[in-house]
Parts: structure tokens; sequence; C-alpha cells
């Protein structure tokens, strides 16, 4: 294509026309330049928006061009303000357009004019009110305009030709001015008038005028006026759809994009059936692969380029059905919850369907089915809805690698023409993956930095995890090594399912990833690196805990065995203890998997370890008792978000593993001397700060297990 985008402008040249207009323009022009008969004549050529009209004009003119007695004015009565500008301009055009033909001496016509009016002030460029206009259109005064234009025209041997385009445009009262200049003029020998415009749209505006309750008033005044009514040829269908498609060929080609034959033939199947009966015009066509221009080179390898294709055929053709895609995801894209019994079922995709049909109820029962089979082919979950035919989340892998607008993952590109700042480019993982074949890890993590951040970390991991499986080995090693260097940026929310959010989902990849490599022992040796690369002891922990097991209840080839996994839990333990010995003084509260480091430790590092490690940090810092107690509560989850809640029967015995209970009640001593225990568990304390609540909770728990004993 020449230019992006494709014009829908009119066309002049006859050799652009596609859809056998400029015949039909010829015949008209050869009726008008041969007539014989003095008296005037109006044509209408009536089309909807987008037919050609225009173009007819233009051909008319063009023809008209040649013809020496011939005098074409094109008029365009958007150009003015008000009526009458509009009318005292006609005058003067017409005027202008005979004067300029005239070669003889006689008075011209434009000097006629000023015996009887001033061209309007805003044409002049003054200020004054311009005078004689009312004057101008008085009876007498048209009268006597009229014969001498007739006599000059006679004499001349000229025939002028009135265009006027764009009619059906006006507003409803630039269209009554319009049709009242033709009758007030239209009497005038040796003229003739082609007005192009939408009957409907017309016909529509006079009714409001000059109707009555007789719907056909509109109908009727065009009858009076429009001598010669001709409908635009009907444009073969065959040669409007070889256009469209001609111009989506065009826009593949600029957009670099290659369909394969399955696409081409897929495309094709269901634009035939479900958008091609709503194509009409050439200029719906050009509307069209204009937004295809647009989106499909903003959104190469973004998303599905069939999908995108049909949805914005979808757009363009059936707007209503548009609207209620782009508005109603979870209508099209989530499945009918099971769980509340065939009846609720049955009553909710009934609900389903029902909203779907009410945007289909303007068409055809054949025109509604086919939407329908397009919409069961971009949102295969309707298929429950409308064809009994089940689609489970099995599926729902397959479409978000073939990037389908199904997908939750895919379908806010389809409308938002954009990769949100959740999101994360589909072309930017492929390069990252690029990178893991061909570089080094640390050309890959600083790639990684540069597309992931905090707010599509999620998209990022769960995007590299789907695509996991088809990883080579070198690629495996290097992302997951990448991630593990990179834990510190994957958030970590509490959450009811911890595992779930961006930082669990990570490890779960670096799994994902060791389940790729061939060997076992290949696997142990890069799990064991990984938690040496690992840029912390909370992710190196996580990505132990992501690590596949093979156990009798749940066998995996490829998973370790127990031997195995303890033998990584002791290298981990040897690092918690090396690097939490080596940080001396520790803030409990930076490190959320600290109750999880000092099991690892305490279970598989040097017996004793980790208890006098914890007993030293209570000894240079009595507060640290109290971020260890909290550590080791629960976070509640509720309406209003998260919070700590009590300290646990659990929690105490959590904690009884790793230290013996008394240095706890030694440390509260020191702080709270005088704080007795309470009767019953002292679940919810107002007015207490939390280093009391939770001491006073732990010496309840202590004192009820030390009763338990004794018994």
């Amino acid at each position: 294509m020449e230019q992006n985008y494709s014009s829908d402008a009119p066309i002049i040249d006859p050799s652009l026309d596609k859809f056998n207009r400029y015949p039909f323009a010829q015949r008209i022009s050869s009726v008008i330049s041969q007539r014989k008969d003095p008296s005037s004549i109006v044509v209408g050529i009536y089309g909807a928006w987008g037919e050609g009209k225009t173009s007819v004009l233009n051909f008319i003119e063009k023809e008209l061009q040649d013809e020496i007695d011939v005098v074409c004015l094109r008029f365009n009565p958007w150009r003015f303000g008000n009526e009458d500008e509009m009318l005292v301009n006609f005058f003067y055009d017409l005027a202008n357009a005979i004067d300029q033909n005239i070669q003889t001496g006689k008075e011209k016509v434009g000097e006629f004019l000023e015996k009887y009016a001033k061209l309007p002030a805003t044409l002049l460029g003054k200020t004054e009110i311009a005078e004689g206009i009312v004057s101008l259109f008085s009876k007498a005064d048209v009268e006597e305009l009229r014969v001498r234009i007739e006599e000059l025209l006679e004499h001349e041997k000229k025939r002028i030709v009135i265009l006027v385009d764009d009619i059906d445009r006006l507003e409803k009262k630039e269209i009554h001015a319009v049709f009242r200049l033709v009758k007030l003029t239209a009497d005038i020998k040796y003229t003739a008038y082609v007005l192009a415009f939408d009957k409907h749209v017309v016909s529509s505006a006079l009714q409001e005028r000059y109707g009555s309750d007789n719907g056909g008033t509109g109908n009727s005044f065009l009858e009076k006026i429009i001598q010669v009514p001709l409908h635009l040829p009907q444009i073969d269908f065959e040669d409007l759809r070889s256009f469209c498609f001609r111009e989506i060929d065009e826009v593949l080609k600029f957009s670099k994009i290659n369909l394969s034959k399955s696409e081409v033939t897929q495309f094709a199947n269901y634009f035939t059936k479900g958008i091609e009966p709503h194509l009409k015009t050439p200029r719906q066509a050009k509307l069209y692969t204009n937004i295809l221009m647009f989106s499909l080179p903003i959104l190469r390898n973004e998303v599905n380029t069939v999908d995108l294709m049909l949805i914005e055929g979808v757009r363009v053709f059936i707007p209503k059905v548009y609207s209620l895609i782009r508005d109603n995801k979870g209508l099209f894209l989530n499945d009918i919850k099971s769980g509340f019994g065939h009846n609720h079922d049955e009553k909710e995709k009934e609900r389903r369907k029902q909203q779907i049909e009410e945007a289909l109820k303007e068409y055809s029962k054949e025109e509604s089915k086919q939407i329908i089979d397009l919409l069961c082919f971009l949102f295969p979950k309707l298929n429950n809805i409308f064809n009994n035919v089940h689609y489970g989340s099995d599926w729902e892998q397959e479409w978000s690698e073939k990037q389908r607008i199904c997908s939750p993952q895919y379908f806010q590109r389809y409308f938002t023409y954009a990769i949100t700042s959740r999101d994360v480019s589909d072309q930017e993982i492929n390069a990252i993956l690029e990178l893991s074949t061909n570089y080094s890890v640390d050309v890959v993590v600083d790639k990684i930095k540069e597309v992931m951040n905090k707010r599509n970390a999620e998209t990022f991991i769960s995007k590299l995890r789907r695509l996991s499986k088809n990883f080579t080995s070198i690629q495996s090693k290097n992302l997951a090594l990448s991630i593990s260097r990179l834990g510190s940026m994957l958030p970590n929310p509490e959450q009811l399912f911890q595992f779930m959010n961006p930082f669990g989902q990570g490890a779960m990849f670096i799994g994902d990833c060791i389940e790729n490599l061939d060997t076992e022992e290949e696997r142990f040796k890069f799990a064991e690196k990984i938690i040496y690369s690992a840029d912390s002891l909370s992710f190196a922990a996580e990505c132990l805990f992501g690590f596949r097991r093979d156990t009798e209840e749940h066998p995996n080839p490829k998973g370790f065995s127990k031997e195995e996994y303890m033998d990584l839990a002791v290298k981990l333990s040897n690092r918690i203890s090396r690097d939490l010995s080596d940080e001396g003084r520790i803030e409990v509260n930076k490190l959320k998997s600290f109750p999880s480091l000092l099991s690892i430790w305490n279970e598989y590092g040097e017996t004793g370890e980790a208890s006098e490690f914890i007993k030293k940090q209570i000894d240079d810092n009595h507060d640290f008792v109290f971020e260890l107690l909290n550590a080791y509560t629960p976070t509640a989850f509720g309406e209003f978000g998260s919070k700590k809640s009590s300290l646990e029967r659990e929690n105490y015995d959590s904690i009884k593993r790793i230290i013996d209970p008394l240095i706890i009640v030694e440390a509260i001593n020191k702080v709270y001397p005088n704080l007795s225990i309470d009767e019953k568990y002292p679940r919810f304390l107002e007015g207490v700060s939390r280093n009391e609540e939770l001491s006073r909770q732990f010496l309840w728990l202590h004192n009820y297990v030390q009763k338990g004993k004794q018994h």
C-alpha cells in the first residue's frame, strides 16, 4: 500500500473504479449533455452512506468537462453557516460559472446581480450587514434573474449542470434549505441539477418539516422535486468481497504478517459466515481494513492474529455484540460454576444465552446462528451454552499458548491495544528465551530486570511457567538461575495460599526447570546450585519447598527421593548457619520465612546450633523475643485484609522444638516482671500492647502445657 492507511475518499480516476460506477455516470452525463429540451431537469442519485455517490458525481463532472456546451457547477452547501448565506452564495457561484463561459460582450450575470444585492459581509470581509439580501429573493427579482439567465444560456448555447453532494450529511434545517433552493431555481431553463443523497435520511428530515400523520409526506415532497430518481446500481457482492479481501491482504503485507494455510482457512471460514453478510459498502471494507492497519502492527506477536482480525470484524460490522464482549469478560470466558445443583446450572446457562441473544435480536435467525457460531469459535466455553459441548480448564493452557482472546491472560489486550502495566509483552518473553539460549546468566538477569517489576511479576512468572515444559536444558538452567538471583524482586504478600503469590510461583518455576533436566545427578547438582545462588535465605527455603519429590503417595520419576531431599535440606541448613551467624544481630520482621528457616536448621543442621543462635539473639536484645513470637504467630485473612492473630498451641510447639520455652519465659519476665497468668486464654485483649499480648498468650500456653505434663 502506498500509504499506511487506506483512504476511503471518493475516486476521480475511472481506472480505479472497482464497482462499475463509471458506466452509470457516463450514461447520466450523456443524457444531460445531449438533451435538446430547454426545460430544467432534476436528477436524484440515491444511495446509502459509503456506496459511492460522490465518486459518481466525480465521474459525471469529469465526463462533462469535455462537453463545450455544458457548464459544470459543484455547489457545496457545507460551506455556509446559515440559509441566507447559502442562498446568496449559490446565485453568485451560479453567476460566476456562467460568466466564465460567456464569449460575447453581453452583460454578465454577476454584474446583473450587483444591481440587486451585495455579497454577504462574511464573504466581503466587512463587518457591516450586507444589504439587499431580502430583496434578492423576492418573487419579482427571482423572475427577472431567471429570465436573464435563460436568455444568456440560450444565446450562448450553454446548459449548466449543478452537482450537489452530501445533502444527507447536513443538519435537518440545512436539508430543508437546500430543497427550498432547488424548488426556487429548478425551473430555470437550460439547467440541470444532479443531487446525491441517502433517500431515507432526506425524506425523514423533510417529513419532520412538511409531514403530517401520513408517513409518506417526505417521499411525496421529493417526488415533486426529483424528476429522474436513480438508485446507484447495486454492487456485485463478489466484487465487494474481493475488494475487502484484497485490502486485508495488503494490510497483512504491510504489517509483515504471514498467515499459515490453516490460519487463512480458519479466518476465511468464520469471516465469510459470521461477518461477511453484514458487509454492504466499500466504505465499510475500508473502515475495517484501516482498523486492522492500526491493530495488527501494534499487537503483532502479542495476540492471536486470526482472533484479532475476527474480533475487529465484529467491532465494525456487529458493534452491539462487540460492546457486549468488551464489557462482559466473564460471560464469554468463565465456566458455569457447578456445585449448586443441576437446576442452578441450567438457569445460569439460560441467563447467559438470553443476554447474548438480546444483542442479536435485530438480526435474522440465520444471521444470528452464524454470529453465534463465530462467537463459539472465539470463545469455546460458549459451546456449553449453545451446543452442549464442554471445554474444561485443561484447554486453557493451549488457549494461552496460542494467545487467544478466550484466554484470561490475553483477553484485555484485544480491547486496549496495549500491554498494560500488569502484563508482559510476549515479544519480551521471547527475547528473554532467546538470550537464555545464547548468553550468560548475567545477561539474562539484566534483561529480566528491564522487563519484570513489582506490578507485572505475577504475570511474568506465570508466562514462564506455562512455557517451561518446552524449554531446552540450557534454557532451563539459565532461567532458573536467573530467577533464583532475583527472588527478592518477586512480591511476597501474605495471603491464604502463600505458594500462589509471585514469590512462591517463582520457586515452583525453578522446580519446573529442574524437572526438565535429563539425569538424576544433573538435577541434584543443579538444585544444590540453586540453594546457594538464591539471593536470600527466604527464597532459598522457598525453592527447597518447590523442588519436586518422588514419594509413595505422589510418585514422580523426576522428583527427588527422600534421601536426596534430605541432602538438599542439609545444604540449605549449612547456608542458614553461615549467613545468619555472619549477620550477627538480625531483624526477624525482615525474614517472613524465619520459622521455616529455623525449622530446617534445627532438623538438618548441627544439633543445638539453631537453639544457641536464638538464645544468643535473646541475650543480646530482650526485644528479640517478641519479634520471634510475632514471627511464629499466624496471619488471619478477613474482609478488610490480613493481620497477625493470636499465638496458638501449634505455634508454641514449633517454638519449643527450637528452643527451651523457659528461655522465652525468662526473657518475658525481664521485660514484664509482674505479669500474671490469665485464667482463660487471653485471645482478645484491648488497651494492651502487642508485646504484652504475645507475652500473656505464651505464658498461658506454657502453663497449660506444664499442667498437662503434671497430670
